[in-house]
Protein backbone atom coordinates (compact mmCIF):
# COMPACT_ATOMS: atom_id res chain seq x y z
CA UNK A 1 0.00 0.00 0.00
CA UNK A 2 1.03 3.73 -0.44
CA UNK A 3 2.68 5.38 2.28
CA UNK A 4 1.31 8.22 1.97
CA UNK A 5 -2.11 7.53 3.26
CA UNK A 6 -5.25 10.15 4.06
CA UNK A 7 -6.54 9.38 6.75
CA UNK A 8 -10.46 8.92 4.63
CA UNK A 9 -8.67 5.80 2.74
CA UNK A 10 -7.89 4.10 6.03
CA UNK A 11 -11.84 4.63 6.46
CA UNK A 12 -12.75 3.60 3.76
CA UNK A 13 -10.25 0.47 3.83
CA UNK A 14 -11.46 -0.51 7.24
CA UNK A 15 -15.14 -0.98 5.99
CA UNK A 16 -13.90 -2.69 3.19
CA UNK A 17 -12.20 -5.45 4.86
CA UNK A 18 -14.85 -6.21 7.74
CA UNK A 19 -17.21 -8.49 5.36
CA UNK A 20 -16.09 -11.71 4.05
CA UNK A 21 -18.11 -12.49 1.08
CA UNK A 22 -20.66 -15.29 1.04
CA UNK A 23 -19.51 -16.87 -2.33
CA UNK A 24 -16.61 -19.37 -2.47
CA UNK A 25 -15.65 -18.04 -5.84
CA UNK A 26 -15.89 -14.71 -4.41
CA UNK A 27 -13.57 -15.40 -1.17
CA UNK A 28 -11.48 -17.37 -3.44
CA UNK A 29 -10.98 -13.98 -5.65
CA UNK A 30 -10.24 -11.74 -1.93
CA UNK A 31 -7.78 -14.02 -1.20
CA UNK A 32 -5.87 -14.48 -4.48
CA UNK A 33 -5.62 -10.53 -4.11
CA UNK A 34 -4.25 -10.99 -1.02
CA UNK A 35 -1.92 -13.72 -2.02
CA UNK A 36 -0.74 -11.13 -4.83
CA UNK A 37 -0.22 -7.90 -2.74
CA UNK A 38 1.44 -9.54 0.09
CA UNK A 39 1.60 -13.16 -0.18
CA UNK A 40 5.45 -14.86 -0.42
CA UNK A 41 5.91 -18.60 -2.01
CA UNK A 42 8.87 -20.74 -1.05
CA UNK A 43 9.40 -24.11 -1.81
CA UNK A 44 7.13 -25.41 1.45
CA UNK A 45 4.95 -22.44 2.34
CA UNK A 46 2.63 -19.76 1.83
CA UNK A 47 2.98 -16.70 3.86
CA UNK A 48 1.14 -13.43 3.85
CA UNK A 49 3.04 -10.43 5.74
CA UNK A 50 1.81 -7.45 6.09
CA UNK A 51 1.78 -4.58 8.53
CA UNK A 52 -2.21 -4.51 8.63
CA UNK A 53 -4.10 -5.87 11.80
CA UNK A 54 -7.42 -5.89 9.95
CA UNK A 55 -5.53 -7.57 6.55
CA UNK A 56 -3.87 -10.32 8.98
CA UNK A 57 -7.58 -10.85 10.17
CA UNK A 58 -9.43 -10.77 6.74
CA UNK A 59 -7.03 -13.26 5.47
CA UNK A 60 -7.91 -15.58 8.74
CA UNK A 61 -11.71 -15.73 8.16
CA UNK A 62 -10.71 -16.20 4.34
CA UNK A 63 -8.67 -19.51 5.04
CA UNK A 64 -11.00 -20.22 7.78
CA UNK A 65 -14.20 -20.04 5.97
CA UNK A 66 -13.01 -20.59 2.42
CA UNK A 67 -10.24 -23.57 2.75
CA UNK A 68 -11.18 -24.61 6.57
CA UNK A 69 -7.38 -24.05 7.56
CA UNK A 70 -6.43 -22.74 10.90
CA UNK A 71 -3.07 -21.38 11.52
CA UNK A 72 -1.26 -19.30 14.06
CA UNK A 73 0.14 -15.76 12.82
CA UNK A 74 3.95 -14.51 14.53
CA UNK A 75 4.81 -10.75 14.85
CA UNK A 76 8.43 -9.63 13.57
CA UNK A 77 9.35 -6.37 12.83
CA UNK A 78 6.12 -4.67 12.86
CA UNK A 79 4.73 -7.12 10.50
CA UNK A 80 1.96 -9.94 11.22
CA UNK A 81 3.09 -13.32 9.04
CA UNK A 82 0.04 -15.47 8.07
CA UNK A 83 2.16 -18.83 7.35
CA UNK A 84 0.59 -21.82 5.67
CA UNK A 85 3.02 -24.90 5.95
CA UNK A 86 1.01 -27.79 5.46
CA UNK A 87 2.03 -29.00 1.74
CA UNK A 88 -1.66 -30.34 0.73
CA UNK A 89 -3.33 -27.01 2.04
CA UNK A 90 -0.75 -24.81 0.11
CA UNK A 91 -1.22 -26.57 -2.60
CA UNK A 92 -4.94 -26.24 -2.61
CA UNK A 93 -4.63 -22.91 -2.11
CA UNK A 94 -2.00 -22.07 -5.21
CA UNK A 95 -4.30 -24.08 -7.34
CA UNK A 96 -7.97 -22.24 -6.38
CA UNK A 97 -6.09 -19.04 -6.87
CA UNK A 98 -4.16 -20.50 -10.26
CA UNK A 99 -0.98 -19.60 -9.60
CA UNK A 100 -0.74 -23.86 -9.57
CA UNK A 101 -2.60 -25.61 -12.22
CA UNK A 102 -4.38 -28.99 -11.61
CA UNK A 103 -1.27 -30.77 -11.85
CA UNK A 104 0.83 -28.54 -9.86
CA UNK A 105 2.52 -26.58 -12.44
CA UNK A 106 2.82 -23.29 -11.88
CA UNK A 107 0.91 -20.93 -14.28
CA UNK A 108 2.31 -17.11 -15.22
CA UNK A 109 2.37 -15.12 -12.62
CA UNK A 110 3.33 -11.79 -12.21
CA UNK A 111 1.72 -10.37 -8.62
CA UNK A 112 -2.57 -10.05 -10.66
CA UNK A 113 -4.48 -12.40 -10.50
CA UNK A 114 -5.90 -14.92 -13.51
CA UNK A 115 -8.89 -13.06 -15.53
CA UNK A 116 -10.84 -16.10 -14.50
CA UNK A 117 -10.98 -15.54 -10.76
CA UNK A 118 -13.00 -12.58 -11.70
CA UNK A 119 -15.60 -13.28 -14.78
CA UNK A 120 -18.49 -12.54 -12.93
CA UNK A 121 -19.73 -9.19 -11.52
CA UNK A 122 -19.82 -10.20 -7.81
CA UNK A 123 -16.15 -11.55 -8.17
CA UNK A 124 -15.30 -8.37 -9.78
CA UNK A 125 -16.69 -6.22 -6.82
CA UNK A 126 -14.76 -8.23 -4.27
CA UNK A 127 -11.57 -8.26 -6.56
CA UNK A 128 -12.10 -4.36 -6.45
CA UNK A 129 -12.81 -3.84 -2.94
CA UNK A 130 -9.26 -5.96 -2.10
CA UNK A 131 -7.53 -4.29 -4.95
CA UNK A 132 -7.78 -0.87 -3.41
CA UNK A 133 -7.33 -1.96 0.27
CA UNK A 134 -3.34 -3.02 -1.46
CA UNK A 135 -2.97 -0.62 -4.06
CA UNK A 136 -5.28 2.18 -3.37
CA UNK A 137 -5.99 5.84 -1.84
CA UNK A 138 -8.08 8.03 -1.67
CA UNK A 139 -8.47 11.83 -0.70
CA UNK A 140 -11.26 13.52 1.61
CA UNK A 141 -13.60 15.47 -0.52
CA UNK A 142 -11.84 18.54 1.12
CA UNK A 143 -8.55 18.19 -0.27
CA UNK A 144 -9.76 17.67 -3.79
CA UNK A 145 -11.59 14.55 -5.47
CA UNK A 146 -8.62 12.20 -6.19
CA UNK A 147 -8.59 8.04 -6.03
CA UNK A 148 -5.13 6.11 -6.98
CA UNK A 149 -4.70 2.66 -7.50
CA UNK A 150 -0.29 2.22 -7.62
CA UNK A 151 0.56 -0.60 -9.78
CA UNK A 152 3.83 -2.04 -9.97
CA UNK A 153 3.19 -3.21 -13.59
CA UNK A 154 1.29 -2.18 -16.60
CA UNK A 155 -1.23 -5.56 -16.65
CA UNK A 156 -1.83 -4.94 -13.15
CA UNK A 157 -2.83 -1.53 -13.86
CA UNK A 158 -4.97 -2.59 -17.19
CA UNK A 159 -6.73 -5.49 -15.06
CA UNK A 160 -7.98 -2.53 -12.65
CA UNK A 161 -8.84 -0.19 -15.46
CA UNK A 162 -10.83 -2.77 -17.50
CA UNK A 163 -12.89 -4.16 -13.91
CA UNK A 164 -13.62 -0.55 -13.30
CA UNK A 165 -14.58 -0.11 -17.19
CA UNK A 166 -17.11 -3.00 -16.27
CA UNK A 167 -18.86 -1.01 -14.02
CA UNK A 168 -18.84 2.29 -15.74
CA UNK A 169 -16.79 3.98 -14.35
CA UNK A 170 -14.55 5.89 -16.62
CA UNK A 171 -10.55 5.66 -14.90
CA UNK A 172 -7.71 7.12 -16.56
CA UNK A 173 -4.52 5.98 -16.39
CA UNK A 174 -0.50 7.25 -15.93
CA UNK A 175 2.68 6.72 -14.96
CA UNK A 176 4.44 8.01 -12.09
CA UNK A 177 8.31 7.36 -10.80
CA UNK A 178 8.08 3.13 -11.44
CA UNK A 179 4.50 2.94 -10.75
CA UNK A 180 1.65 2.36 -13.49
CA UNK A 181 -1.31 4.78 -12.27
CA UNK A 182 -4.82 4.58 -12.32
CA UNK A 183 -6.97 7.31 -11.11
CA UNK A 184 -10.58 8.74 -10.71
CA UNK A 185 -10.54 12.69 -10.47
CA UNK A 186 -14.21 13.27 -10.95
CA UNK A 187 -16.56 13.32 -7.64
CA UNK A 188 -19.04 11.76 -9.39
CA UNK A 189 -17.41 8.39 -10.65
CA UNK A 190 -15.50 8.53 -7.08
CA UNK A 191 -18.68 8.04 -5.49
CA UNK A 192 -19.72 5.37 -7.90
CA UNK A 193 -16.52 3.77 -7.02
CA UNK A 194 -17.76 3.37 -3.65
CA UNK A 195 -20.82 2.34 -3.77
CA UNK A 196 -19.26 -0.35 -6.49
CA UNK A 197 -17.32 -1.95 -3.54
CA UNK A 198 -20.22 -1.35 -1.08
CA UNK A 199 -18.58 1.53 1.13
CA UNK A 200 -21.68 2.73 2.55
CA UNK A 201 -20.40 4.34 5.38
CA UNK A 202 -17.76 6.10 3.24
CA UNK A 203 -20.46 7.01 0.66
CA UNK A 204 -22.79 8.87 3.15
CA UNK A 205 -19.51 10.75 4.54
CA UNK A 206 -18.37 11.35 1.32
CA UNK A 207 -21.30 12.61 -0.23
CA UNK A 208 -22.10 14.76 2.44
CA UNK A 209 -18.60 16.36 2.06
CA UNK A 210 -19.06 16.92 -1.49
CA UNK A 211 -22.52 18.96 -0.71
CA UNK A 212 -20.68 20.73 2.46
CA UNK A 213 -17.70 21.69 0.53
CA UNK A 214 -20.23 22.72 -2.86
CA UNK A 215 -21.79 25.27 -0.35
CA UNK A 216 -18.74 26.49 1.11
CA UNK A 217 -17.28 27.12 -2.14
CA UNK A 218 -21.35 28.94 -2.90
CA UNK A 219 -20.41 31.07 0.25
CA UNK A 220 -17.29 31.97 -1.47
CA UNK A 221 -18.30 32.87 -4.37
CA UNK A 222 -21.20 34.96 -3.12
CA UNK A 223 -18.75 36.85 -0.96
CA UNK A 224 -16.31 37.15 -3.72
CA UNK A 225 -18.82 38.72 -5.69
CA UNK A 226 -19.95 41.35 -2.71
CA UNK A 227 -16.43 42.36 -2.54
CA UNK A 228 -16.23 42.57 -6.78
CA UNK A 229 -19.79 44.65 -5.93
CA UNK A 230 -18.48 46.57 -3.20
CA UNK A 231 -15.08 47.97 -4.65
CA UNK A 232 -16.92 48.52 -7.74
CA UNK A 233 -19.44 51.09 -5.84
CA UNK A 234 -16.24 52.62 -4.04
CA UNK A 235 -14.17 53.17 -7.63
CA UNK A 236 -17.63 54.78 -9.02
CA UNK A 237 -18.63 56.92 -6.49
CA UNK A 238 -14.41 58.33 -5.79
CA UNK A 239 -14.79 58.90 -9.22
CA UNK A 240 -18.23 61.06 -9.14
CA UNK A 241 -16.27 62.61 -6.45
CA UNK A 242 -13.20 63.68 -8.04
CA UNK A 243 -15.74 64.91 -10.79
CA UNK A 244 -17.62 67.15 -8.44
CA UNK A 245 -14.51 68.41 -7.17
CA UNK A 246 -13.21 69.29 -10.35
CA UNK A 247 -16.14 71.45 -11.56
CA UNK A 248 -16.10 72.76 -8.05
CA UNK A 249 -12.79 74.43 -8.87
CA UNK A 250 -13.35 75.34 -12.38
CA UNK A 251 -16.38 76.85 -12.41
CA UNK A 252 -18.04 76.60 -8.51
CA UNK A 253 -21.18 74.00 -8.00
CA UNK A 254 -23.25 77.35 -7.80
CA UNK A 255 -22.92 77.45 -11.28
CA UNK A 256 -24.49 73.80 -12.09
CA UNK A 257 -27.84 73.43 -13.01
CA UNK A 258 -30.26 73.12 -9.64
CA UNK A 259 -30.76 69.52 -10.75
CA UNK A 260 -27.00 68.87 -10.82
CA UNK A 261 -26.54 70.52 -7.97
CA UNK A 262 -28.56 68.60 -6.10
CA UNK A 263 -26.92 65.33 -6.67
CA UNK A 264 -23.48 66.57 -6.44
CA UNK A 265 -24.15 67.80 -2.89
CA UNK A 266 -25.98 64.50 -2.14
CA UNK A 267 -22.83 62.33 -2.87
CA UNK A 268 -20.50 64.75 -1.35
CA UNK A 269 -22.14 64.25 1.88
CA UNK A 270 -22.72 60.73 1.30
CA UNK A 271 -19.77 59.33 -0.55
CA UNK A 272 -20.46 55.52 0.71
CA UNK A 273 -23.64 54.88 -0.34
CA UNK A 274 -25.04 53.72 -3.54
CA UNK A 275 -27.04 55.59 -6.05
CA UNK A 276 -30.11 53.71 -4.88
CA UNK A 277 -29.54 54.73 -1.52
CA UNK A 278 -28.31 58.39 -2.60
CA UNK A 279 -31.33 58.77 -3.98
CA UNK A 280 -33.60 58.11 -1.11
CA UNK A 281 -31.54 60.94 0.76
CA UNK A 282 -32.55 63.53 -1.77
CA UNK A 283 -35.53 65.96 -1.30
CA UNK A 284 -37.46 65.00 -3.07
CA UNK A 285 -36.32 61.67 -3.38
CA UNK A 286 -35.11 60.57 -6.33
CA UNK A 287 -34.82 56.93 -8.34
CA UNK A 288 -31.93 55.19 -9.07
CA UNK A 289 -32.18 55.74 -13.06
CA UNK A 290 -32.63 59.42 -12.37
CA UNK A 291 -29.66 59.73 -10.13
CA UNK A 292 -27.51 57.98 -12.29
CA UNK A 293 -28.40 60.16 -15.58
CA UNK A 294 -27.77 63.37 -13.25
CA UNK A 295 -23.94 61.62 -12.30
CA UNK A 296 -23.44 61.21 -16.11
CA UNK A 297 -24.38 64.50 -16.59
CA UNK A 298 -21.79 66.08 -14.00
CA UNK A 299 -19.01 63.51 -15.88
CA UNK A 300 -19.71 64.85 -18.83
CA UNK A 301 -19.41 68.71 -17.96
CA UNK A 302 -15.97 67.63 -15.80
CA UNK A 303 -14.61 65.80 -19.13
CA UNK A 304 -15.28 68.79 -21.05
CA UNK A 305 -13.70 71.28 -18.35
CA UNK A 306 -10.96 69.36 -18.66
CA UNK A 307 -10.63 69.10 -22.64
CA UNK A 308 -11.09 72.80 -22.06
CA UNK A 309 -8.27 73.08 -19.44
CA UNK A 310 -5.77 70.77 -21.46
Amino acid sequence: MSGNVSSFSMEVKDELLKNTPKARHCAIAQTAVIIAGAGRITPDSLIVETDNVRIKEKYFTLLKKTFNINVDAFEEKGLFAVPVTQQDKVLEILQAVKILDAKGMPNYYKGIIPDVLIKSGCCKREFLKCAFVFFGTINSPEKGAHLEFFCSNEEHANQIFKTLEYFNIKAKKTTRRKYHVVYLKDTEQIADFLRVVEANVATMKYEEKLIYREIRNQINRTNNCEVANSQKLIDAAQKQIKDINYLNECIGLSNLPETLQGVALARLENPDVGLQELGRLMKPPLGKSGVNHRMRKISELAEQQRAKNA
